[in-house]
C-alpha cells in the first residue's frame, strides 16, 4: 500500500509539472476569441487546442477564450466538442500581437447543453426532470421539494458506491452497513426510505446498486402516493435512479479506481450508433469492484453490467430496451440486540469491542444479485399529446444468505453470534404502465396533464432455515472469524427449509394536471385510485387456503399551488400531499380478525424556491407537517388486543443551496431539522420520538482553477453532520453519538483524461452509522479516466 501511495504522489506531481504554464519567448503573441453556436449563442465550456503541443483553453460563459505566450508561427486551432466532429482552422500568430478569432460550431445551443462537458458554471444546479411529476416541469413550477445528485458530482467526489452519493441529500441520514446486505436506505423526514425505483418504474435493487449506470439520483420529499402508489415508497419520500441513455455519436470512457483496504474498481462506458442514419443506438456500462473492510474481517466482490438500446422507428415512435445485471458476494455486518439489564454502557462508542475488530468473517456468506429488464415505447400522437408505454421486470436472487442477525450483546464482554440462513430465495416483480401526456389549452388556460394506469405484481419465495446459534465470544479476547463452511454444515444439519410463497397485485389509475392561470400562477390537481390485493402466504406448499388474504382500496389526492413573484427566478409554493400503506388484518387473541384500513400520511408544506443571478444561485426553503393516522396500537382497555386509532406527527424544516459565486467555484449546502412524535400509541411509547436524528447537514465546496493559472486543476472539500440517534425511541438506554466527517479531493480534468484523488474522513473520526455499525476511518482513493 505504501508503494501505491508513492506512485499516486509521483503521478500528481508529474501532472502538476506537465500543466505548469511555461514562461514563453519574449516575442510571444496572444490568441483570443469567441466561440458561437449555430444559432448565434455563446458556446461555454468548449475546449480550444492550439498546435501539436495542444496548448489550449476552455471557453467561459460568454464563449470567450484566451491563450497567452504563444511562440510566433503558423498553427492549426482545434475546437473540440465531445460527441461532435472537431472544428479546425489555420491561424498565424505574430510577435507581440494579438490574434482575434470568431469560431462557429455546427451544433446549436440546445445540442450543446445536452453534452456533458467540464468547465465553469453552476454545473450541479440542473434539477429539471420528467420523472418527478411525470410531467416536463421546471423546478420552479413544481410545488414539491426534491433534490438531484448528478454523475458529475459523484465523479468529482470519487464516489465508488451508491450509498455514499446519498450523503449529498439535504436533510437525509444514510444507512451504511459497510459490506452489509446491500439494501440502500436512508432517513427522510423522520421515516425510513428504501431505493426501489428506476426511471420512474419499479426495480429490484435489494442485492445492491452499482453507480456505474447512474446519470443522476432524484430524491423526492414527502408522501407521494398519488403518482407512485404505496408499495415502493414511504411517507418520507423516495429516491429515483435515472440511468445513462444512448446517444447518436461514438464515445466512451474507461476508469480505474484504487484505494485503501484493497479497493480495486474498473468501469467502462461505451456508446455507439449501430447504423448509418443513427436510428439504432447502443450504450454499455460495466463495472468490476473488489474491496475489503477496514475491520479485521470483511470483503465484497461485485460485477455489474448495464446495456441500453434505443431505436427510432420514425419521427413519431421510439423504442428502448435496457437491462441491469448485478451479482455480488460479500461478507456482512451484524445487526445488534442488547440486554440492557446486563450491560453497563449507554453509548455505542463505549462498547468494549475494538473499533476495528469484526465479529464476522471475510467469507462470502451473502451471495445475491439483481436482474432488471425495462422496455419502453414512446409515441407522439399529435403536437399536444404523447403516449408512453412501459414494462419492467425485476428479480432479486438470494442464492446463499447468512445474515448476522441478531448479534446479541449479553454483557459488557460477551456477544452471542447468530445467523439467519436462507437458500434459493427469490423476489419477482412485474410492472406495466401506460401514460398519456398532454400540453394543451382550454380557453386561455394552459394544461399540462398526465393520465395513466398501471398494474404491479410482486411474488416472494423464501427458503428459510431459521436463526442458528454459531457461538458466544468474549470481546476482550481474540475473536476467530466465522466460517462459511461451518455455516453450510449447520444449515445442512437442519434438514428441510421452511418455504413460504406470497403474492400481491396492485391496480391503479391516476391523473395529474398543472393548470396555468397565468405565466406566474399555477395550480396542480392530482388523484390516484389504487386497488391492492394480497393473495396471501402459503407455507411449505400447503393445499389449504393461504393465510393473510385481503384487499384494500385507497384514494390518494394531491394539491399544489405555485406563484412566481419574479418569473423564472423566484417561486412561492404550497402543497397538500397524501401517501398510504396497505395494512394486513391482525389476528386477535380470541382468533377473530381485526380488518384494517390503509394507513395514511398527509403532508402540508410551504416554502420558496429561487434560481437567480443568471442561475448562479439556486435553492429551496420549506417547512413541512406530516400526520400519520390509522396506525395499529394496543387497546388501552385490553392491551392484549389491537385497535387502529394510532397517530404520529413528523414536522420540520429543510434548506438547500447550490451556488456558483465565482467562476470555477461551486457550493452545495443543505440542512434538515425533523421532530417526530408518536401522538397516540402504546403505553410507554406515546409522546416519545422514533429516536432518529433530528439534525442533518451536508456541505461540498469545490474550485476549478481559471484557465490562465492551472487549467484543468480543481480541489474540493466537504462533509456531513448527523446528530445523536437513539435506537430505543429516545429512552436513553442507548445512544449513537452525533458525528461530523470531512472529505477532500484534488483533480485534474482534461478533455481526454481525468485524474482524481480523494481523502475520506480526513480527521480520522470514529463514528457509528444509524445501524450501530462503525464507519470507515481515514482512507484514500485515486481514480484515472481515459475518454475517447
Amino acid at each position: 500500500m505504501k508503494t501505491y501511495f508513492t506512485l499516486q504522489l509521483l503521478l500528481i506531481l508529474s501532472v502538476f509539472s506537465y500543466a505548469r504554464i511555461p514562461e514563453g519567448p519574449d516575442d510571444a503573441g496572444i490568441v483570443k476569441g469567441r466561440v458561437l453556436t449555430s444559432d448565434n449563442q455563446p458556446a461555454s465550456q468548449v475546449t480550444i487546442l492550439l498546435g501539436d503541443k495542444q496548448k489550449g483553453a476552455i471557453t467561459n460563459e460568454q464563449g470567450e477564450f484566451i491563450i497567452r505566450k504563444v511562440k510566433p508561427g503558423n498553427y492549426t486551432i482545434r475546437v473540440s466538442l465531445v460527441g461532435h466532429e472537431p472544428l479546425l482552422q489555420n491561424i498565424q500568430v505574430e510577435a507581440n500581437k494579438t490574434t482575434i478569432l470568431e469560431l462557429r460550431l455546427k451544433a446549436s445551443d440546445k445540442e450543446l447543453q445536452a453534452i456533458t462537458v467540464t468547465g465553469s458554471g453552476n454545473k450541479f444546479a440542473k434539477r429539471e426532470s420528467n420523472y418527478i411529476a411525470r410531467l416536463p416541469l421546471k423546478n420552479l413550477e413544481n410545488p414539491q421539494v426534491y433534490n438531484v445528485i448528478s454523475k458529475d458530482l459523484m465523479q468529482e467526489q470519487v464516489t465508488v458506491d451508491y450509498k455514499s452519493a446519498l450523503r449529498n441529500v439535504p436533510g437525509a441520514a444514510v444507512g451504511f452497513g459497510g459490506v452489509n446486505n446491500g439494501i440502500t436506505y436512508m432517513i427522510l423526514r423522520g421515516f425510513w426510505v428504501i431505493s426501489q425505483i428506476r426511471n420512474g418504474m419499479a426495480a429490484m435493487q435489494s442485492g445492491g446498486i452499482d453507480p456505474v449506470n447512474v446519470e443522476r439520483i432524484e430524491v423526492l420529499k414527502g408522501p407521494s402516493g398519488t403518482l407512485f402508489g404505496s408499495s415502493l415508497i414511504s411517507f418520507g419520500g423516495f429516491s429515483n435512479l435515472v440511468t445513462k441513455k444512448p446517444f447518436d455519436t461514438f464515445r466512451g470512457e474507461v476508469n480505474y479506481t484504487a484505494g485503501s483496504w484493497n479497493l480495486n474498481r474498473l468501469t467502462a462506458d461505451i456508446n455507439t450508433p449501430l447504423n448509418d442514419d443513427k436510428s439504432a443506438l447502443l450504450r454499455l456500462n460495466a463495472a468490476v469492484h473488489t474491496e475489503n473492510s477496514f475491520q479485521s474481517y470483511g470483503a465484497s466482490r461485485s460485477l455489474a453490467l448495464a446495456p441500453s438500446f434505443s431505436y427510432k422507428v420514425n419521427d413519431r415512435l421510439t423504442l428502448s430496451l435496457d437491462a441491469e445485471i448485478y451479482k455480488v458476494d460479500r461478507s456482512a455486518q451484524p445487526a445488534y440486540s442488547y440486554d440492557f439489564k446486563k450491560i453497563s454502557f449507554r453509548k455505542i462508542s463505549d462498547l468494549a469491542l475494538d473499533y476495528k475488530q469484526s465479529i464476522g468473517t471475510s467469507d462470502p456468506i451473502v451471495q445475491q444479485g439483481n436482474l432488471n429488464v425495462f422496455v419502453q415505447a414512446d409515441y407522439k400522437m399529435s403536437d399536444q399529446w404523447t403516449s408512453s408505454t412501459q414494462y419492467a421486470m425485476g428479480q432479486a436472487n438470494f442464492d446463499n444468505i447468512n445474515y448476522l442477525w441478531p448479534a446479541e450483546i449479553l454483557s459488557d464482554s460477551t456477544i452471542k453470534r447468530n445467523f439467519a440462513a436462507s437458500r434459493g430465495s427469490v423476489n419477482n416483480s412485474i410492472q406495466f404502465q401506460q401514460n398519456f401526456t398532454g400540453d394543451f389549452k382550454i380557453g386561455r388556460l394552459r394544461n399540462r396533464m398526465v393520465a395513466g394506469a398501471e398494474v404491479y405484481y410482486l411474488a416472494n419465495k423464501a427458503m428459510s432455515y431459521g436463526t442458528l446459534l454459531y457461538d458466544t465470544v468474549n470481546v476482550r479476547r481474540s475473536i476467530k472469524p466465522m466460517s462459511l463452511a461451518r455455516m453450510n454444515d449447520m444449515v445442512a444439519a437442519v434438514g428441510s427449509a421452511n418455504q413460504t410463497v406470497a403474492t400481491q397485485y396492485r391496480y391503479s389509475a391516476y391523473v395529474s394536471d398543472m393548470l396555468n392561470f397565468t405565466d406566474q400562477l399555477m395550480l396542480m390537481l392530482s388523484l390516484r385510485l389504487d386497488r391492492f390485493e394480497n393473495k396471501g402466504t402459503s407455507t411449505n406448499g400447503a393445499k389449504a387456503p393461504a393465510a393473510g388474504i385481503y384487499g384494500q382500496t385507497s384514494v390518494s389526492p394531491k394539491l399544489g399551488i405555485v406563484y412566481q413573484p419574479v418569473k423564472d427566478k423566484v417561486s412561492l409554493f404550497a402543497n397538500y400531499m397524501n401517501g398510504f400503506q396497505n395494512m394486513a388484518p391482525v389476528t386477535q387473541p380470541d382468533q377473530t380478525a381485526l380488518v384494517l384500513k390503509p394507513q395514511y400520511g398527509n403532508q402540508w408544506e410551504a416554502g420558496t424556491k429561487v434560481d437567480i443571478v443568471k442561475h448562479k444561485l439556486s435553492g429551496t426553503l420549506s417547512y413541512y407537517h406530516i400526520s400519520v393516522n390509522n396506525a395499529v396500537r394496543a387497546n388501552p382497555d385490553n392491551p392484549t388486543f389491537s385497535i387502529q386509532d394510532g397517530s404520529q406527527l413528523s414536522k420540520g424544516f429543510e434548506a438547500d443551496i447550490i451556488a456558483n459565486p465565482a467562476a470555477g467555484l461551486n457550493i452545495i449546502a443543505g440542512y434538515g431539522y425533523n421532530k417526530f412524535t408518536y401522538t397516540k400509541a402504546n403505553k410507554g411509547v406515546e409522546g416519545t420520538s422514533n429516536g432518529l436524528p433530528a439534525h442533518m447537514a451536508n456541505l461540498w465546496v469545490s474550485y476549478k482553477f481559471p484557465q490562465q493559472i492551472l487549467n484543468g486543476f480543481g480541489i474540493g472539500i466537504g462533509g456531513n453532520y448527523v446528530s445523536d440517534t437513539y435506537p430505543e425511541n429516545e429512552s436513553n438506554l442507548l445512544t449513537i453519538p452525533a458525528y461530523t466527517r470531512l472529505d477532500a479531493t484534488v483533480f485534474y480534468d482534461y478533455p481526454k483524461f481525468r485524474i482524481g484523488v480523494k481523502i475520506n474522513n480526513i480527521t480520522n473520526a470514529q463514528y457509528w452509522g444509524i445501524n450501530n455499525d462503525p464507519q470507515s476511518p481515514r482512507n484514500i482513493a485515486g481514480s484515472i479516466s481515459y475518454k475517447f
